[in-house]
């Protein structure tokens, strides 16, 4: 188990992209509030962190996005990485699109520095080779006399390092090595799948039916009004492209369907749309140094909370409103007297303040643990702890967190 308690990000900026507003600036990022959001005004957007010494992992939640990389520089130690992010969304089905702020999970992962244990290629390569290591060593020099194959299919990500030999070091997703130093975190995110002809109720958008200036509504094939709000898949800081430019969202008024409902970020007469694309958003990010403690024993709880709107009607009847879902999970565990400290001096300083936690660490790759079993989460209460042996030495400590959304 892990919690991230000391934030090393000194300075962020967008160094690919811009703001789409002063509402939705980068320095959103290091609050303590997801839906305050970074939101970029273009498809693509790349986000630097400077760091200082000390980081263990790195933490991201509120994503929207379609294709997201973050690209570790530890300029200490000359030393880069480079790991594919997660953008597969709870789930597949239409309804998530709902009301939902969190539709993808966040992302805890840890970065630090140890001796690379792997075997080295050799060169001249002169058979046949695949490689499905999340990290794969070479020579300065790679000549191939052969195929060389990265990935064998179902891999997240398959890195093969030149330069890189045995027993030197280098940046592993993993918590077994020391802390990076001083460097860079850059998250580099794209939107581009197209939304248009995906309603999660009504029709498909097709055109852009101007009434003056940027402002307009959106039309479906038979020159029909669509509703934004049951189209679910449009909203503010969306991307429409129109004859091959993009143009954003800027306002939407009630469901949309009004003549000059809706506001783009540039006048544009009537059209047929080409996409529709989700912008580009981040809810929070940090890079932290870690407070590390034992796994949950057996009997660990991770429940749902809801926080849907559930109205039985006096006729038999009944009328709901979908609302954001968040991660709850309570933790009985037996810790070391120095971890059990540990905690309870986090707890005097945090009390209510939220904080990132991988509450299961160390599992089965099936479990997907940075994504399944962390959260950017506060504790419901004060951790309790009762001595596990006679002479206190081990602890058995309880508590509970709920994931803010």
């Amino acid at each position: 188990m892990k919690i991230l308690h000391d934030d090393k990000i000194s300075a962020v900026s967008v160094s690919s992209g811009a703001q789409f507003s002063s509402s939705f600036a980068v320095s959103n990022v290091s609050n303590d509030i997801p839906q305050n959001v970074f939101m970029a005004n273009s498809a693509s957007a790349t986000i630097t962190a400077t760091i200082s010494a000390g980081v263990q992992a790195v933490f991201i939640s509120g994503l929207m996005a379609d294709n997201a990389t973050i690209e570790i520089t530890d300029s200490d130690n000359s030393l880069t990485y480079t790991e594919i992010l997660n953008t597969t969304k709870f789930s597949s089905l239409k309804w998530i699109g709902r009301n939902n702020d969190n539709q993808i999970p966040c992302s805890l992962d840890p970065f630090t520095i140890s001796p690379y244990t792997g075997t080295v290629l050799t060169s001249p390569l002169t058979s046949d080779t695949t490689i499905t290591d999340s990290l794969k060593a070479g020579p300065d020099t790679l000549e191939l006399q052969a195929n060389l194959t990265l990935g064998g299919g179902g891999e997240e990500e398959v890195i093969l390092e030149l330069g890189l030999g045995s027993t030197e070091n280098a940046i592993q997703n993993n918590f077994d090595g020391s802390s990076l130093g001083a460097g860079t975190v850059k998250i580099v995110l794209e939107s581009q799948d197209d939304l248009k002809d995906s309603p999660i109720e009504g029709n498909a958008i097709a055109k852009w039916n101007q009434s003056s200036g940027a402002t307009g509504r959106f039309d479906d094939s038979s020159d029909a009004v669509v509703n934004c709000i049951s189209h679910g898949n449009v909203r503010v800081g969306s991307l429409v492209t129109i004859g091959g430019v993009d143009y954003q969202v800027t306002k939407i008024v009630g469901q949309g369907t009004g003549n000059a409902d809706v506001t783009l970020s540039g006048t544009v007469s009537d059209g047929t749309i080409t996409a529709i694309k989700n912008p580009i958003r981040v809810g929070i990010v940090r890079a932290s140094a870690c407070i590390s403690l034992e796994n949950p024993q057996i009997g660990f709880s991770k429940a749902l909370k809801d926080f849907s709107i559930r109205k039985p009607l006096i006729n038999g009847g009944y009328r709901q409103t979908p609302k954001n879902v968040a991660k709850q999970f309570t933790i009985d565990a037996v810790l070391p007297i120095a971890q059990a400290n540990n905690l309870f001096d986090f707890y005097y300083a945090f009390r209510s303040k939220p904080f990132p936690i991988a509450a299961l660490q160390g599992m089965p790759t099936v479990q997907s643990e940075a994504q399944e079993y962390s959260g950017f989460c506060y504790l419901l209460d004060a951790p309790e702890m009762q001595s596990a042996t006679i002479d206190g030495s081990y602890q058995n400590v309880n508590f509970s967190v709920c994931e803010v959304i």
